[in-house]
Formats: C-alpha cells, sequence, structure tokens
C-alpha cells in the first residue's frame, strides 16, 4: 500500500518538475544574448569592419550581427527577453532592407525611424538584461 501511494505522489508531482525544466532564466536569456555579441564582435574585429563608413560595409556588418542574433533567439525562451530581443533583431532586418533595396537615397526619415526604433528595443534590452550596450552612440 505505501509503494502504491508514494508511486501515485511521483506521478502527480512528475508533471510540475516537467514544467519547471521548460522554462528559462532571465538571467540565462540574457547570457545566450551576451555571447552572441561577444561572438559578433570578435568577427567584426577579425574582418576589420568596424570603423568602416562604406554602405556596404555596414550593410553587411549589419547582416553578420542579425545572423549571429537569429542564431541565439534560438535559444532564448525567455517569455519576458525573447520579445524584446526579437523586436530588436526585426529592427536591424528593417535597416537591412534599406540597404538592400538598392536605393542608396532612401528617406532620412525611414532610416531615422528605423535606427531610432532599433536604440530603443537595444535599450529596453540592455536595461532588462543589465548589458552595459550602448547602442546608437
Amino acid at each position: 500500500m505505501k509503494r502504491r501511494l508514494i508511486a501515485a505522489a511521483l506521478v502527480l508531482v512528475f508533471p510540475f518538475g516537467m514544467a519547471a525544466c521548460g522554462s528559462q532564466s532571465k538571467a540565462a536569456a540574457c547570457h545566450e544574448i551576451d555571447n552572441a555579441a561577444a561572438s559578433a564582435s570578435e568577427q567584426a574585429q577579425k574582418n576589420g569592419q568596424t570603423t568602416s563608413r562604406d554602405p556596404k560595409v555596414l550593410r553587411d556588418r549589419m547582416a553578420d550581427l542579425a545572423s549571429t542574433y537569429k542564431k541565439a533567439s534560438k535559444k532564448v525562451k525567455n517569455k519576458k527577453v525573447k520579445p524584446v530581443f526579437q523586436s530588436f533583431i526585426a529592427d536591424m532586418e528593417r535597416i537591412i532592407k534599406l540597404y538592400d533595396d538598392g536605393d542608396t537615397t532612401f528617406s532620412s526619415n525611414e532610416f531615422d525611424s528605423a535606427m531610432t526604433d532599433m536604440e530603443n528595443h537595444g535599450k529596453k534590452l540592455s536595461d532588462l538584461c543589465g548589458f552595459g550596450w550602448n547602442i546608437g552612440s
């Protein structure tokens, strides 16, 4: 009888243990993002793309960064961090699209709006995770 009670208790408790394993802490999610940022920064330095003003180089640098962040976003599961991170990535992709459209005379309002959105989402992400990012400065 004792064994049956213990088995029943274990069966009842098991789903709660599985639910806890499926969640991700904010710190773990932020760590994934921070690792991606460090990796992207290291790659950019290797490529010598950190100080160029050439639009193609800037576009490629942004695309590399967005790609690295997209890969990291697959590992970010935290419900508070993920939407902010995805918004930040979407802003980067929007800027890349402005470059890809081939129109180097795109309106500064459109570009400024995309940059402002990326800066705002970057600040939210930085505040949420405690990063020392200085987006847009």
